[in-house]
């Protein structure tokens, strides 16, 4: 299984964070091309394929493989 984030459209709006049931979701220090500090994936293993955060991202930045 892989957690995907398109960090080039992420614009850090952490709807994925608040709505993880598994905490899989963090907010980087890193800023992509727009100047939003992205989220990343940082609890991978935690993800149980629920797909709440690919189904809220309203910039369709994640995707669960």
């Amino acid at each position: 299984m892989a957690v995907y984030v398109d960090a080039s459209l992420c614009k850090s709006c952490r709807l994925c964070i608040a709505n993880c049931p598994k905490n899989v979701f963090q907010t980087t220090h890193k800023v992509n091309k727009k100047g939003y500090n992205y989220v990343e994936a940082v609890n991978e293993k935690d993800c149980i394929r629920c797909k709440l955060c690919e189904r809220i991202c309203p910039d369709f930045a994640l995707h669960i493989e």
